[in-house]
């Protein structure tokens, strides 16, 4: 059985440790990994996704057996994947000695995808290259620049 619970308690103690170690670097780091999951999170699900309409495993393979209910949204690229590449890429960049930790996660994330059978391993690749490139972006057009807005 799969454990489907999120771990907000996680995110928020980190995110609060980020603030009393780094500050107001913090803050913005903060606020762009925000503006990252956004961005990144709308335009694959609302334009990518919607836009390529590939259907998911389960409505390929209907009497396939799976550990919960198949979602009706559509399978490329995987947004999980996409978010946790996109997360992985910012933070890799901004804190440097954590580029192997990041991405250790998010591969472990994007593996779980295909192996609770809710997405074909292209579904992950792309999100994970479309996720690479928008935290590549996030990082330089709005990190770099609000830093040197406030010459940080």
């Amino acid at each position: 059985m799969t454990m489907k619970n999120n771990f907000y308690h996680l995110g928020i103690a980190c995110a609060i440790a980020i603030l009393i170690v780094y500050r107001l670097k913090g803050l913005v780091f903060l606020l762009t990994v925000g503006a990252t999951i956004a961005l990144n999170d709308a335009s694959s699900h609302y334009i990518l996704k919607e836009g390529i309409g590939r259907l998911r495993p389960c409505h390929v393979l209907p009497d396939m057996e799976m550990a919960f209910r198949c979602s009706n949204s559509f399978s490329f690229p995987s947004n999980h994947a996409s978010n946790t590449f996109a997360a992985a890429t910012l933070i890799s960049l901004c804190f440097r000695n954590t580029t192997l930790l990041a991405f250790a996660l998010a591969l472990l994330v994007s593996y779980s995808r295909v192996y609770l059978k809710v997405h074909y391993p292209f579904d992950i690749i792309g999100g994970a290259l479309y996720g690479s490139l928008v935290g590549y972006l996030c990082y330089r057009y709005i990190y770099i620049r609000i830093l040197n807005f406030i010459k940080l």
